[in-house]
């Protein structure tokens, strides 16, 4: 492409071009192309030409910049040579007050200039640009080395220059230059954040300060009509085994035999009322899947515990059942004679008569000639 300010980049083609760089259209680089009048310029030139203010309405001129204003501004950058290219019409000068240089804007973007894109739309040379504090030497020791890029993954330079970044928040990453900018024009104020610990506030602040245009629009991905039909307005077909319909899988009626209903759990799968055998009052139904997964958490399909009582009756019933009979247990002696006590019976023991004397006590006799006496309560 031929220099900016050329005569003969004019010839090429008949689009237009802008009156301050002489380029064609390109929204990334130089903002939108705006033309009225038969004068176009790029968004970018117009905002930050030295001389130009915009003192008109957003519907007049080329947003608000009157076309009287644009063409005087013309005349005087037309008397200054770009400091990089050396051809007239460098409009931008550095916002150093001591400085002279003045360039076009795609000149100062390839040799290091840094463009504010908020408040007054300053522009400074490589020598006068802002730049980011380096880390504090204590603070550099802690930290791991980090040669990568954490968008690109390439290998990249982690000392403070024009083409590498500083993350300002918890993770104190590196990044190339480049990789922040297509990031930030893609993703567009509302989406603009952090790669690693998604911060937002302090992240964009130092992004604009340090000379990233971050566009006010939404994220690029939602922008693409219809991007988001297929999820709206799923293709479906039948999924049964055998369909049934004349049609074909694909027919989907409105309240009839053919109707598709979709899987109420997933929505990916649908089924013919038909071929679902579904009833026309309650079309619920759930796909293979998703029934399957439901199957294998419901209640309704689990073992219930069964009550003690009943458990007990199958232990005892599982264990007649044995060929081999339980063995029987003979109660002792000590128990016997406390139940007979407490009956006033008289026990099979031979060595013990139980009597009952009176509401106040029990008396008990044995062969071995002694006597106790218990007492009630």
């Amino acid at each position: 492409m031929p220099k900016a300010g050329s005569s003969t980049s004019k010839l090429l083609s008949s689009e237009l071009l802008c009156v301050f760089c002489n380029e064609y259209e390109d929204e990334k680089r130089y903002g939108k192309l705006i033309s009225n009048d038969g004068i176009a310029a790029h968004n970018f030139c117009l905002l930050f030409s030295s001389g130009l203010a915009q003192k008109g309405e957003d519907n007049e001129g080329l947003d608000g910049f009157l076309i009287e204003d644009i063409l005087k501004e013309c005349k005087r950058c037309n008397k200054l040579k770009c400091s990089f290219c050396k051809v007239k019409g460098g409009s931008i000068g550095c916002g150093n007050s001591w400085c002279k240089k003045s360039y076009h804007y795609g000149c100062g973007k390839d040799n290091g200039a840094m463009f504010t894109y908020h408040g007054n739309y300053s522009s400074y040379c490589k020598k006068h640009s802002l730049v980011q504090e380096e880390l504090p030497a204590e603070e550099r020791k802690t930290l791991k080395p980090v040669d990568t890029c954490y968008i690109c993954y390439e290998n990249l330079n982690t000392t403070i220059s024009p083409t590498t970044i500083l993350a300002p928040c918890c993770t104190r990453a590196w990044y190339h230059r480049q990789c922040i900018e297509d990031m930030a024009y893609s993703a567009g104020l509302h989406y603009f954040k952090c790669p690693l610990c998604n911060n937002v506030d302090e992240w964009q602040a130092e992004m604009l300060r340090i000379g990233i245009y971050i566009p006010d629009r939404d994220a690029s991905w939602e922008l693409v009509p219809g991007a988001y039909n297929s999820l709206l307005q799923p293709n479906l077909e039948c999924v049964a085994d055998v369909c049934i319909c004349p049609q074909g899988r694909s027919e989907d009626e409105t309240d009839g035999e053919w109707e598709l209903i979709m899987c109420e759990t997933c929505g990916c799968q649908a089924v013919h009322t038909q071929c679902g055998k579904l009833k026309k009052k309650d079309k619920e139904w759930l796909c293979s899947m998703c029934r399957g997964t439901a199957s294998g958490s419901s209640k309704e399909n689990e073992v219930p515990h069964e009550p003690e009582t009943l458990r007990s009756e199958n232990k005892r019933q599982s264990s007649s059942s044995n060929s081999v009979p339980p063995k029987k247990t003979r109660p002792s002696k000590s128990r016997s004679k406390k139940k007979a006590l407490a009956k006033g019976v008289k026990t099979l023991d031979n060595y013990f008569t139980v009597t009952k004397q009176s509401n106040t006590g029990l008396s008990v006799s044995s062969n071995s000639q002694f006597n106790v006496r218990f007492q009630d309560g």
